[in-house]
């Protein structure tokens, strides 16, 4: 792989599973069953929230076409939530700080959500710097682009790395990995338990390992003949 100088992960279902709040999301998804109203068939529903483990809410709602109503409680409730006990990652997630790269985290959801897990995992201090897409910061109609594309951007001018030299890498073919993709970055997808692998990443691992032998130099090329004897 050419020399990179930086990585930027993601968070959910790259270093945590999403999951590992357990109930934590329940009061948001009923929310968003009582004002469903029958607008989206329950199967239909279960799926749109399943996919929250996974996507931004914002995106979700969009891609399932989510009523202003069905939006509006899922918001009240998801901008709330906040992990209270401590996190633990996957069981890899000790191996980011072996990573030989400039590391950045860009992970996008509520503010005191995101916040509150990153501060439960205990991992702030491993990064750089921690960027939160937070989508409950978003103006409605300001016209500047938002996600993490534009956040990406401001990294790299800040290192000073062409985009060829960064890794991108999570779990997101609609976020993160999109994203590093039209910048012209290296995208490394983490094909956790329950994500789906996209075909067009660059690279796919199962998870940190994965990442730190990317980053290996290449052994000596095999000829076929034993060792050589001093």
């Amino acid at each position: 792989m050419e020399h990179c100088a930086v990585a930027i992960f993601d968070l959910d279902n790259c270093l945590l599973d999403a999951r590992a709040v357990g109930p934590l999301f329940e009061p948001a998804f009923e929310a968003i069953r009582q004002a469903n109203q029958g607008a989206l068939a329950p199967a239909m529903l279960e799926q749109a929230l399943y996919q929250c483990w996974f996507t931004a809410f914002d995106l979700v709602a969009e891609r399932y076409r989510f009523t202003p109503a069905m939006r509006a409680a899922g918001w009240r409730q998801f901008s709330q939530l906040q992990v209270r006990a401590p996190l633990h990652g996957y069981p890899d997630i000790g191996l980011l700080p072996r990573i030989p790269l400039r590391r950045y985290l860009v992970t996008s959801g509520f503010r005191r959500l995101q916040d509150s897990k990153i501060d439960a995992l205990g991992i702030r201090p491993w990064f750089e710097q921690v960027f939160i897409d937070a989508v409950d910061e978003r103006p409605a109609s300001d016209g500047a682009p938002h996600g993490k594309q534009p956040i990406f951007e401001q990294i790299l001018a800040r290192e000073g790395c062409a985009p060829r030299h960064a890794l991108v890498i999570g779990d997101n073919p609609l976020s993160e990995l999109a994203a590093g993709r039209a910048l012209g970055a290296t995208t490394v997808q983490t094909v956790r338990p329950g994500v789906r692998p996209w075909e067009l990443a660059d690279h796919q691992v199962q998870g940190l390992e994965g990442v730190l032998q990317l980053l290996s130099p290449p052994g000596p090329p095999h000829t076929g003949e034993g060792p050589a004897r001093a």
